[in-house]
């Protein structure tokens, strides 16, 4: 496995994560922030799936809906989920014309147990990973997810420049083109 780094400061690394000897249209890549020590899996499909993601950071990032909370964005994330899984909403998830959750549009990658999310609010752009309760299938999660609600924090929140992401951006162009 091959590791480019697609972005860092001393708290964190995003690293991009391919077997290029072994790399076709349907091979996964990974995304990995490495914390504290810990390495999260952030994103896990083919390069062309990424690829299609992180085209449009050129152009900038959209801002924040604002009549969303942003503090609580992943948790709303979370409740929104839930509300699918219990087959009712509630007022607090707002749905646009399509049916969708107007909070989707500024997720850039959903995984199993993490969202990462990209914005503009009070004009900085901020990249913010945050936490996906794993346990809706169960028969009853109610008191589970309860807890997990309860002791809900992001993983991290941080500025990023657009030419954060503009440089993320060409390191997977560059891999996409180079490859394929």
């Amino acid at each position: 496995m091959m590791e480019y780094i697609l972005m860092e400061d001393a708290e964190y690394r995003l690293v991009l994560l391919l077997d290029v000897e072994d790399c076709d249209y349907y091979t996964d890549v990974y995304i990995k922030l490495i914390l504290d020590g810990k390495s999260i899996v952030l994103f896990k499909d083919n390069l062309l799936a990424l690829k299609n993601i992180v085209e449009h950071y050129d152009k900038g990032v959209c801002s924040l809906n604002g009549a969303l909370e942003e503090e609580k964005l992943g948790l709303l994330l979370n409740e929104y989920y839930r509300c699918l899984y219990a087959e009712q909403m509630q007022e607090n998830i707002i749905m646009n014309d399509q049916g969708q959750w107007i909070g989707e549009r500024h997720c850039c990658f959903v995984g199993l147990n993490y969202a990462t999310w990209l914005y503009e609010y009070t004009g900085n752009i901020i990249m913010k990973v945050t936490p996906i309760f794993d346990g809706f299938e169960e028969d009853d999660f109610t008191k589970e997810y309860s807890e997990f609600a309860k002791n809900y924090e992001d993983v991290i929140k941080k500025i990023v420049s657009l030419q954060q992401l503009r440089e993320m951006r060409e390191v997977i162009l560059k891999l996409y083109y180079e490859l394929f």
